[in-house]
């Protein structure tokens, strides 16, 4: 396919030229279409079950974290690398809210907050302050006891989540047991709602150019920063969404409409950037640009050093 100069313009947009992570919608999602790259953008086509095409929607890339693929969709090459490319990071969703990533290029061109996330990492101490601030995040307004170790801190959320679920199966008149393998609605929601906000949280590691697998309290899986941030975001947001889905005709439908809701109301991809950068920004460093590593510190980088080396 020939495509337009506008198209091939928008493909040679530079990260940091693109729409800032903050003021993007938070997600699409997709089912039964094909995603292609069509000559001034990516286009989603419906198809019947002929496989005639009903009608085609341009998908606003550069203006999207996230574009969730549910049951039925491909997506060609070209329109993938359109994704990637605008800082989108796709989505493979299936039934009970089966879901994995596909990662996008960062929205930095600097290693700054990645190398911080390594720094942190890196030290048990800075990590258990780092957890502190998670914690406190996921604890809200409940005193946090003065030096208070992290057992103390994983026992007073426990208790806090075991308390929201009575309350809210008592509110919604359900029985409920959680079980990331459960087949009633509300197992099903906070399982899609939860990968939803895992979605959120992958977009702003890959704004960031951050690693996913280097987590802070949660660690050995790959996607264990995304874990951390999210479960932040589980009580106030996936609960009590997921409970009331329950009484709908489409529980999975309501989950997916309300979440993506409740997410541009509180502006949460705004609040979970602030609340990632807030937990690295002590560990920044004064490099800016591209330098080279030398025995005393660092040099300046792109220079060609040949007349200055010594010979053997």
């Amino acid at each position: 396919m020939a495509y337009s100069a506008k198209a091939l313009q928008y493909a040679s947009i530079g990260a940091a030229e693109q729409v800032r992570l903050t003021d993007r919608v938070s997600y699409l999602y997709l089912e039964y279409a094909q995603i292609v790259q069509g000559r001034t953008g990516v286009l989603a086509l419906q198809a019947d079950e002929n496989g005639n095409t009903r009608g085609e929607v341009q998908i606003p890339v550069g203006s999207i974290a996230v574009v969730m693929l549910g049951p039925g969709t491909s997506i060609t090459a070209a329109a993938a690398a359109s994704l990637a490319a605008a800082g989108a990071v796709v989505m493979f969703t299936g039934g009970g809210g089966v879901y994995s990533y596909a990662t996008a290029r960062p929205l930095t061109t600097s290693a700054r907050w990645a190398e911080a996330q390594a720094y942190l990492w890196a030290s048990r101490t800075h990590r258990v302050a780092a957890a502190r601030v998670l914690y406190q995040a996921r604890l809200g307004k409940m005193p946090i006891p003065v030096g208070a170790r992290l057992a103390t801190l994983r026992g007073l959320e426990g208790q806090m989540m075991r308390a929201e679920y009575r309350r809210l199966a008592i509110k919604h008149g359900v029985k409920f047991k959680r079980d990331t393998l459960g087949t009633d609605p509300v197992n099903i929601g906070l399982n899609l709602g939860n990968g939803i906000l895992y979605g959120v949280a992958a977009s702003v590691a890959s704004a960031l150019s951050l690693n996913p697998a280097l987590g802070v309290i949660h660690q050995g899986d790959a996607r264990a920063l995304l874990y951390d941030l999210a479960d932040v975001y589980k009580q106030a947001v996936t609960l009590p969404i997921a409970f009331a889905s329950s009484k709908e005709k489409d529980p999975t439908a309501y989950v997916r409409k309300r979440v993506r809701a409740v997410i541009s109301q509180r502006d949460l991809l705004d609040e979970m950037l602030a609340l990632t950068m807030r937990m690295l920004s002590p560990h920044l460093s004064g490099i800016a640009g591209d330098v080279l590593l030398d025995d005393q510190g660092t040099v300046e980088g792109h220079t060609n050093y040949a007349t200055d080396a010594g010979t053997t």
